[in-house]
């Protein structure tokens, strides 16, 4: 009788979420499926970005970084967006980039850090990684990029910036 009660309650739990799981599952690039010219997995991209955010903040050179893993991570984006352009991790590991390249502090890293937030913002508006691009941007409906609390939105949007988790 204990056995029965598990398997309905488990039963109960269960098989109203299989649909959805099913549904957003399939929207998603498998982990063992790899990406772009240097063939990184969605794990690897994750990991790709972080160690290089890893590296900026121990001091490593930034336009290596930059234009190294960040780069591999870009282009491996780009390509996972191809095949799977509803993945909700996809605007997640861009702000990831984006972040990162902010860290690097050169203009090429401003610069590419300032195209991903367009990226996020015209590809996943509705994603709630936008908010934050959309900030990176300047778009704080302040015509001329600046507003009451001073400095451009870029350099506000940097400041706030926390480091990514280990």
């Amino acid at each position: 009788m204990v056995k029965l009660r598990f398997v309905a309650l488990a039963a109960a739990l269960l098989l109203p979420s299989a649909p959805v799981l099913a549904g957003d599952l399939s929207q998603m690039a498998p982990a063992d499926e790899y990406f772009g010219h240097y063939r990184l997995s969605v794990l690897g991209i994750a990991n790709t970005i972080r160690d290089a955010g890893a590296r900026l903040d121990e001091g490593r050179a930034p336009q290596q970084i930059v234009e190294g893993p960040l780069a591999f991570a870009n282009d491996a984006i780009r390509a996972w967006q191809a095949q799977y352009p509803n993945d909700p991790w996809i605007a997640k590991d861009l702000l990831a980039l984006e972040v990162a390249y902010t860290r690097a502090g050169t203009p090429h890293g401003n610069e590419l850090a300032r195209q991903t937030a367009a990226w996020i913002v015209h590809d996943y508006p509705d994603a709630p990684a936008a908010r934050d691009a959309r900030l990176a941007l300047g778009d704080t409906g302040v015509h001329d990029g600046r507003d009451s609390h001073g400095g451009d939105a870029w350099e506000r949007f940097a400041a706030l910036r926390a480091p990514l988790p280990q």
